[in-house]
């Protein structure tokens, strides 16, 4: 994708600074962190062999590669920018990587399987829209409504409507109780209230960077890498605009960037076989 990245990504690899596999007794998820006095990222994961597995080393490489972008700035306040970006980082490296996957491009999957991988990635964003739609309106509600969201009947209520109003299309005839207690197991509005709508804002920008390296692949990464530099140092919208995007969740850019989705899924589908 880009040498200065790929010599990143061999500094930790020289450094072990990667832990990925799983293994007895390793703790669970996977993250990124940095060790400020060097100056280097660390990544943990826990690997089982999967596809999905290399989408998790993508995001977190995002992040890695922040850490080595914005390290030379002079004070640590300045290192940091908004969550919001922090993401956009993560994500646009899992969609500008997923490419270089099949045996074409020099990776080690088949055309085919590189394909599937890619299309549920593009999928799983395109759903999650919605579903963060879901989550702001409800926190929203819970905030505004405080007597009523004292009763979890209301709550329930409040999510099912919220629920057949943004995602729509599945039969929960049955499973009704399932639909309407999901905001019980959101961890976000119970631990990070208002800690969600950063995530489909990074995605915005994520999938902008991507839909300009289909035009100019080298100028979509200069863009990127010249972003990440920024650390902090400037406002959002500067960020996004560094990248190559625009900071906006209007009709017109959510519009544009799933075409950008749709028209790459309908492309990919006709290398997968499998339907």
């Amino acid at each position: 994708l880009d040498p200065v990245l790929g010599g990143y990504f061999n500094t930790m690899r020289e450094n072990k600074l990667l832990d990925l596999m799983n293994r007895k007794g390793k703790g669970p998820g996977g993250f990124c962190t940095s060790f400020a006095t060097v100056g280097l990222p660390f990544i943990f994961m826990n690997s089982i062999g999967r596809g999905s597995d290399l989408r998790v080393l993508f995001h977190e490489s995002g992040h890695a590669f922040h850490v080595f972008e914005r390290i030379n700035l002079p004070y640590h306040h300045q290192w940091r920018p908004g969550l919001e970006f922090a993401e956009v980082a993560s994500t646009a490296m899992e969609l500008l990587a997923e490419p270089y996957l099949a045996e074409d491009q020099g990776g080690f999957m088949s055309v085919e399987d590189a394909a599937v991988t890619r299309l549920l990635n593009l999928e799983e964003k395109l759903l999650f829209w919605p579903y963060m739609a879901v989550v702001d309106l409800f926190q929203h509600w819970v905030y505004e409504n405080t007597l009523l969201a004292r009763d979890p009947s209301n709550c329930d209520r409040v999510w099912g409507e919220l629920w057949d109003r943004y995602m729509p299309g599945v039969d929960w005839s049955g499973f009704e109780e399932v639909k309407e207690t999901g905001w019980q197991r959101k961890l976000h509005i119970h631990q990070m209230p208002f800690y969600y709508i950063e995530y489909g804002l990074a995605q915005l920008g994520a999938l902008q960077v991507f839909g300009r390296s289909l035009q100019d692949q080298a100028a979509a990464v200069e863009g990127y890498r010249v972003a990440l530099s920024l650390g902090g140092t400037v406002p959002l919208p500067d960020l996004f605009t560094a990248a190559g995007a625009e900071f906006a969740l209007d009709a017109h850019t959510l519009g544009r960037v799933c075409s950008i989705a749709v028209n790459t899924i309908n492309q990919l589908e006709t290398l997968n076989t499998r339907q």
